[in-house]
């Protein structure tokens, strides 16, 4: 495909995993998506990107934790924009509560941030 190349015959796209980090987050937002009604599939995609993982140093897409007595380290995500757009949207909607708190959700948002950078 072109750029300014119609779009209407696009059927089918071929993701480099290896060396696209687009790819991985396309990857992992599919296996998400199709997990409920795919489960063998969304396995397959999630074990193909954790082998990915392994093959190269990538200790930084690990948030550590806030504090020591933490479970191990969670993985996190390719999806940086896809997260930050699902943030900003559940910080819309609790806006709309009257139990809303400016001062919770700028605690949240600022940790949500470190994690994310974190993992660049």
């Amino acid at each position: 495909m072109q750029p300014g190349q119609s779009t209407d015959s696009l059927r089918y796209v071929t993701l480099d995993l290896a060396s696209d980090s687009h790819a991985r987050a396309a990857i992992e937002a599919y296996s998400d998506s199709c997990a409920a009604e795919l489960p063998w599939l969304a396995d397959i995609l999630r074990t193909r990107l954790e082998t990915l993982n392994r093959s190269v140093d990538r200790t930084q897409d690990h948030f550590a934790g806030f504090r020591e007595d933490e479970a191990a380290p969670m993985p996190l995500t390719y999806c940086e924009q896809t997260a930050r757009r699902l943030m900003a949207f559940a910080c819309m909607c609790a806006r709309a509560r009257e139990d809303y708190s400016d001062a919770a959700w700028d605690h949240v948002m600022k940790s949500f941030d470190r994690m994310l950078v974190q993992m660049r």
